[in-house]
């Protein structure tokens, strides 16, 4: 994983304010409610990544990226999926184009801390840090998404334009590549400069025109499970833990055959209350929310033993970070255990490991210094190299 210079703690504290309002006026009025544009809600002294880098990670294999090039009508607008080649940076084009990348947090140190800044929401159902860059003109075109977004203006001007609330019935063009809104009614208009930030809730329908060259915009978007996820996802994890020789009864002799009985539905409603307890759903709903957004990603770390920990430890230098990537999630259940979720597993806390646990998960970093006495226990080392073997944790120079 990445060595790189240590960020500060300060660069890894969630926001305390959004600009001029409030994180409690903001839960209270817009979140999840209504879209509001926040002046000079980010300072960004500088560039996340450099635009040099970013392409060269759409042209990695494991990155996520999309050129979107906005010639002609937008039924004709191409879409090339990565991995992107130097090719497709080198066309000479007269025309608007945008370049996106999914997932930077995933790759870029810097990048994944910046993520960190929204951890005054439910970090479980942060999803990623998407990064486009435009020319003059480009723009993705009207669409909705399912889920929150910021949209952070971090390099040049876009104009942003808010629409209806749509659903899943709402017309699209037709497009076989993007999902475009045939009827985009603007209710809201604004220009953004950097810092500025846009948030938008799920279902409300936006289109971002760059007004500038060099247009940079961050993405932070919040995942969300839909409420069909839940009930046939829960269903599904319940069944993998129930023997195929248990099957239905029924109530013997009846007087109508044909009669589906209240006794018998009765005993259908046991045996699904049966599974549904606060443990289950917890076990099941901690995997869910910790499920690797790219499974397949590297998280190689050198293995580690207890005296090599020991030697960081008494060196008193340097950082343990959470890997670029990795979602963490905890829970307390009913008998007063924590369990730790990482990367969609279950890792049971032993209680000597609780506090480390909950700073490493709430905090994403940890000064060496910070963390001798939170390992004082060996329960709490072997959970620290469990993690650090598996490469969801590592350590970082100053």
């Amino acid at each position: 994983m990445n060595t790189s210079t240590k960020p500060s703690q300060q660069s890894l504290a969630p926001l305390a304010v959004l600009g001029e309002l409030s994180l409690a006026e903001f839960i209270a009025d817009y979140w999840q409610q209504k879209p509001v544009c926040i002046r000079q809600a980010i300072q960004l002294d500088e560039p996340l990544i450099g635009m040099d880098e970013l392409a060269g990670l759409a042209l990695e294999a494991e990155v996520e990226s999309r050129l979107i090039e906005n010639q002609g009508p937008v039924e004709d607008w191409q879409v090339t999926h990565g991995p992107l080649t130097q090719a497709d940076f080198n066309k000479d084009r007269d025309y608007p184009w945008t370049l996106l990348v999914q997932g930077v947090d995933c790759f870029v140190p810097q990048v994944h801390d910046f993520l960190a800044k929204f951890r005054f929401l439910p970090s479980w159902r942060l999803d990623d840090l998407m990064i486009s860059y435009a020319t003059k003109g480009a723009g993705v075109g009207a669409h909705y998404d399912r889920y929150d977004v910021f949209l952070i203006q971090a390099e040049g001007q876009r104009q942003w334009q808010i629409g209806q609330t749509c659903s899943e019935n709402s017309p699209l063009m037709a497009h076989d590549q993007l999902s475009l809104l045939n009827n985009f009614d603007v209710q809201q208009e604004f220009i953004l400069n950097p810092g500025d930030m846009l948030y938008i809730p799920p279902l409300v329908a936006h289109n971002g025109v760059a007004t500038s060259d060099a247009c940079v915009t961050y993405s932070v978007g919040f995942r969300s499970p839909s409420h069909a996820d839940v009930l046939t996802g829960f269903a599904e994890q319940c069944s993998l833990d129930i023997s195929a020789d248990l099957r239905l009864q029924d109530q013997g002799n009846v007087a109508n055959s044909a009669e589906i009985s209240a006794d018998d539905i009765a005993g259908l409603m046991r045996l699904m209350q049966a599974k549904i307890t606060p443990e289950n759903v917890a076990q099941w709903f901690g995997k869910l929310s910790t499920e690797a957004k790219y499974p397949n990603l590297d998280l190689a770390e050198e293995a580690m033993d207890q005296e090599e920990l020991t030697s960081i430890i008494a060196d008193d230098y340097g950082v343990l970070r959470v890997s670029e990537g990795v979602r963490l999630a905890y829970t307390w259940q009913g008998d007063g255990g924590l369990t730790l979720f990482v990367q969609g597993e279950v890792y049971p806390c032993p209680p000597q490991a609780t506090d480390f646990v909950q700073a490493i998960a709430n905090q994403w970093l940890l000064e060496v210094d910070q963390l001798a006495p939170l390992i004082e226990a060996d329960a709490a080392k072997a959970m620290l190299l469990i993690l650090h073997n598996q490469g969801y944790l590592y350590f970082a120079d100053e």
